[in-house]
């Protein structure tokens, strides 16, 4: 799995993630005739990429591949410098889907698997607007046959993705599980206590931050304070641990001038060198 967690500011976009990937693969068959799915996963994975024109940047949460490439090198593959300016970015997204879901048909077609249960990862993509003040964010969901785009991050805000249950607590004073265990008690519906949740007439943690004016350094300390409390609640919590290793961090910065800043958690290395 991943923690993953994208921050706007005013003039900023900030993407942090972990090194823990899951990859999915089907070995044989189950009793009942079902696949028998295997996961598999690694502890060094790059999760945040640029394409090669340095011009959008993109994270990557859940399965690491689209079909028999991974997402991360798909996109830092790619030369989208096309995008800084151009006033059609949706369609673009919509173009790129199109490409990696194909990427996907034409590896899966070949297995007995339904179209549905094609595993996929989520893809966050940061872009210049066209008008070159605000950065703009997508999120792709790729998993099955259909793939799901939204803009997310029109204003500035924090987005998870992957297993985020402990940072959400911290962000909105809540755990999910927990509260749905008190619709429970008092057999309430769930919609009504997640309704009753929104609506609170104290300001969650959240809602506290003044995100529009936080510097990029201190949105970049908050991106990785959020990443490393998740793996570390990972870490001393019981069961296998869904995040972990280092936090890597990219910056889609629109000011002073448009650029990517990429600060790497880790780098490759011998392993015989110490880290």
């Amino acid at each position: 799995m991943t923690i993953a967690v994208a921050i706007r500011t005013g003039s900023a976009l900030v993407f942090a993630a972990d090194s823990k990937v899951t990859t999915s693969g089907v070995v044989g068959l189950e009793e009942d005739g079902s696949p028998r799915w295997v996961r598999q996963t690694y502890d060094n994975a790059t999760k945040v990429v640029h394409d090669r024109s340095e011009t959008v940047m993109a994270m990557v949460a859940g399965d690491a591949n689209i079909g028999r490439i991974a997402a991360v090198d798909y996109i830092s593959t790619r030369d989208l410098r096309e995008w800084k300016w151009a006033g059609d970015q949706p369609q673009q997204v919509e173009a790129l889907t199109k490409d990696m879901m194909e990427q996907k048909r034409q590896f899966w077609s070949t297995t007995e698997i339904p179209p549905e249960k094609w595993p996929g990862p989520t893809v966050i993509l940061g872009v210049p607007s066209s008008d070159g003040i605000v950065p703009r964010a997508w999120s792709l969901l790729l998993h099955g046959s259909e793939p799901k785009i939204s803009e997310i991050l029109t204003l500035p805000w924090i987005w998870l993705e992957g297993a985020y249950d402990e940072i959400l607590g911290l962000l909105y004073g809540y755990e999910p599980s927990v509260l749905e265990a008190i619709a429970d008690h008092f057999v309430v519906e769930k919609e009504f206590i997640w309704e009753v949740a929104e609506h609170l007439r104290v300001l969650r943690p959240i809602e506290k931050l003044n995100l529009s004016a936080m510097p990029i350094q201190d949105a970049i300390e908050l991106a990785v304070f959020l990443a490393k409390a998740q793996v570390q609640m990972d870490r001393f919590l019981p069961g296998t641990p869904a995040c972990g290793g280092p936090i890597d961090v990219m910056v889609l910065r629109m000011a002073p001038e448009i650029g990517i800043v990429s600060y790497p958690g880790k780098v490759l290395h011998h392993p015989d060198l110490l880290r």
